[in-house]
C-alpha cells in the first residue's frame, strides 16, 4: 500500500457497522452544508464543501452504500426548498419529486467518480465527475420548464471575482468548479491539489481583470417603483384604477428627481383587450407629461391572454411591446411570446425569462446595452430570483434594472455588481432610484454559447471509455487500487466488475480483487482445496 496503513485498510474492509456510520456521518455533513449553502438565501462558502464528505467516503464504500449515502445527503440538503415549493408557490406535494431527480443527479455523479477511482483512474475521476455534473446541469436546463432555476451556480452570484467565469463558460463552468474541489480532495492526490490551486488562482485573476473594466457610456438615471397591488387588479371596473392612482404621484416624483426611465412591475393591472387602448392612453399621458420612458407590466386578457410589458415613450411614439416567453407552469395560462423587443438598444424581458440562458444570450447577440425587467416575486424568493437575473447579465455583459415587486428592486451593472437595491414589501410602496451605464461588454459566452457544456460532455465520454477499457477493469481484477482502501471488493463484484474472471489469481497479498492484510498466497478462497499440491 502506498499511503494508507494496513490498519486503515483492515478497518475499511472490516465490519459493515463501521462503514455504515462513516456513511451516515458523510450524508449528514453533506446535507447540512448544502442546506445552509444553497436555497433562497445562501452561505456561498459552504457550497464549495457540500459535496466533499460524500465524495471522500464513496471509494471506501460498496457501490450500493455509496449511492444511498449520496442520495440521502443531497436530498437532506434540498429540504431547504420544501417550504418554498409547498407554501410560497402553493404547489402540490407531487412537485417535490423534482428534488428526488436532483438528488439522483448527484448520486450518479458520485458513482461515476467512485467507479473511476476504484479502477485506478483518479486523475480522470477528478475531472470527469465535475464534468458530468455540469453536463447534467445543462441537460436539465435544456428540458426543464423552469430553465436553470435548479442550478447550484446561483449560490456564487455574489462572490466576485469567481462569478465572472460565467462570461466565458456560462453557468456550466461555475457548476464544474463547485464539484471540482470535492473530486480532487477525494482522490487523495497531492499533485491534484496543486492543480486545483492553479485553477482557483486563474479563475480569480480573470475575474479581477474583468471587474477592473469601467464602461465609458454616459449614465442613465432609472427609477424602479412598486406600489401596493390588489387581489383584483382589473381595469376599469375593479382595483385597476386605484392601482393606477397610486403610481401617478410616484412617477411624477421620480421624474422630478431626474429619472429618464421609470420601471413598474409585472402584471400591474389586468385589462381586457377591448379596454387596452384606453388604459394605454393613461400610461402614455404619464410618459409624455413627465418626459420619461415608462415601462409597465400588464396582464392582457382576451385574444389568447398575454403577460405583456410595454415601453411608453415621451415623444408619443407607438409603445414598444413584449410578451413574456417563459411562463410559470400551472400558474400562468397565457400565450407565450416568441419575439424579442428592443428600443434604443434597450431590451425587454419579464421575470422568469431570466431563468433561461438562451433567451438572454439572444439579446446579448443583438447587442442590447440595457435590460429592463418587470417582475413579480413570491416574497421569500426575491433575493434568489434577482441574483439569477444578475447572472444572466454577467454571462452577456449587460447591465440590468429589475422591478421585483414583493421581492427585490435591483440595479446591477454588466459585471453583476449591485449598484442599488431595496426590498419591495407586499403591503406597501417601494422606490429605488440610481444610475446605470448602458453598454455591452462582449463575452465569449455570448459569442460561443454552451461550448463548455459540450467540452464537459467530451470529458465524460473519455471517462466512460476508461471505465470500459481493459486496463481499468484489470486494475480491479488484480486489486491494483493505487492504495485506496476500498471496502467493496469481494471477488467478482469489485465496483461492479462482472467480467467473470475473478477466479484468476492476483499478485502476492491480493485475493480476488481484495488486498489481504498481512499477505497471502494470491489465490481465491474457492481455489483452496482444489490444487493437487494443497491440503485436502
Amino acid at each position: 500500500m502506498n499511503y494508507v496503513s494496513e490498519r486503515a485498510a483492515a478497518n475499511a474492509a472490516g465490519p459493515r457497522g463501521l462503514s455504515k456510520w462513516w456513511a451516515v456521518a458523510a450524508a449528514v455533513a453533506t446535507g447540512a452544508l448544502l442546506y445552509f449553502g444553497s436555497g433562497l438565501h445562501t452561505l456561498p462558502a459552504l457550497t464549495w464543501w457540500a459535496a466533499v464528505p460524500v465524495f471522500f467516503v464513496a471509494p471506501l464504500l460498496r457501490a450500493r452504500a455509496a449511492a444511498l449515502t449520496a442520495f440521502a445527503g443531497w436530498l437532506l440538503g434540498l429540504t431547504n426548498l420544501v417550504g418554498y415549493l409547498l407554501n410560497d408557490l402553493d404547489l402540490p406535494p407531487v412537485a417535490l419529486s423534482f428534488l428526488l431527480l436532483l438528488a439522483g443527479v448527484f448520486t450518479l455523479t458520485v458513482l461515476f467518480f467512485r467507479a473511476l477511482v476504484v479502477r485506478g483512474r483518479p486523475l480522470i475521476a477528478a475531472v470527469a465527475a465535475p464534468a458530468l455534473w455540469a453536463v447534467l446541469d445543462y441537460v436539465l436546463t435544456s428540458f426543464s420548464p423552469h430553465g436553470a432555476f435548479t442550478s447550484l451556480a446561483y449560490t456564487q452570484v455574489v462572490v466576485a471575482p469567481i462569478n465572472q467565469i460565467v462570461s466565458l463558460t456560462g453557468i456550466w463552468g461555475l457548476s464544474f468548479l463547485l464539484i471540482l474541489p470535492a473530486a480532487v480532495i477525494a482522490t487523495r492526490r497531492i499533485k491534484l491539489v496543486f492543480v486545483l490551486a492553479v485553477v482557483a488562482v486563474g479563475t480569480c485573476l480573470y475575474g479581477i481583470v474583468r471587474l477592473s473594466g469601467i464602461p465609458a457610456a454616459q449614465p442613465v438615471k432609472i427609477a424602479i417603483l412598486s406600489a401596493e397591488g390588489a387581489d383584483d387588479a382589473g381595469w376599469p371596473n375593479a382595483g385597476g384604477p386605484a392601482i393606477l392612482e397610486r403610481y401617478r404621484p410616484m412617477i411624477a416624483s421620480a421624474a422630478h428627481d431626474g429619472a429618464r426611465i421609470v420601471l413598474l412591475p409585472e402584471k400591474t393591472i389586468d385589462v381586457q383587450t377591448t379596454e387596452l387602448a384606453k388604459l394605454s392612453q393613461q400610461f402614455q399621458t404619464l410618459a409624455t407629461s413627465n418626459k420619461v420612458e415608462l415601462v409597465v407590466g400588464l396582464t392582457v386578457l382576451g385574444d389568447g391572454d398575454h403577460n405583456r410589458a410595454l415601453i411608453f415613450h415621451p415623444d408619443g411614439a407607438a409603445p414598444t411591446s413584449y410578451d413574456k416567453h417563459h411562463l410559470i407552469p400551472g400558474m400562468e395560462p397565457y400565450t407565450p411570446g416568441d419575439q424579442l423587443a428592443t428600443y434604443q438598444g434597450w431590451g425587454l424581458m419579464i421575470c422568469k425569462d431570466l431563468d433561461f440562458p438562451p433567451l438572454a444570450r439572444q439579446y446579448g447577440k443583438l447587442g442590447t446595452s440595457l435590460w429592463l425587467v418587470p417582475a413579480l416575486d413570491f416574497v421569500d424568493d426575491g433575493w434568489l430570483h434577482s441574483r439569477m437575473a444578475m447572472l444572466r447579465g454577467i454571462e452577456n455583459g449587460v447591465p440590468m434594472a429589475r422591478d421585483g415587486s414583493k421581492g427585490r428592486l435591483v440595479l446591477a451593472d454588466a459585471n453583476g455588481r449591485v449598484v442599488a437595491e431595496t426590498n419591495a414589501p407586499a403591503d406597501g410602496p417601494a422606490v429605488l432610484i440610481g444610475e446605470l451605464r448602458p453598454g455591452i461588454d462582449k463575452t465569449l459566452y455570448t459569442a460561443w454559447g454552451d461550448w463548455f457544456a459540450w467540452l464537459c460532455g467530451l470529458i465524460v465520454l473519455i471517462g466512460l471509455v476508461w471505465l470500459r477499457s481493459r486496463g481499468g477493469r484489470g486494475s480491479i481484477r488484480h486489486g491494483q487500487l493505487r492504495g485506496l482502501p476500498v471496502a467493496d471488493l469481494p471477488a467478482g463484484h469489485a465496483a461492479g466488475d462482472d467480467a467473470g474472471d475473478h477466479h484468476r489469481p492476483g499478485p502476492a497479498g491480493v485475493a480476488g480483487g481484495r488486498e489481504v492484510v498481512g499477505g497471502g498466497d494470491g489465490l481465491h478462497r474457492a481455489e483452496r482445496g482444489q490444487r493437487g499440491d494443497g491440503p485436502g
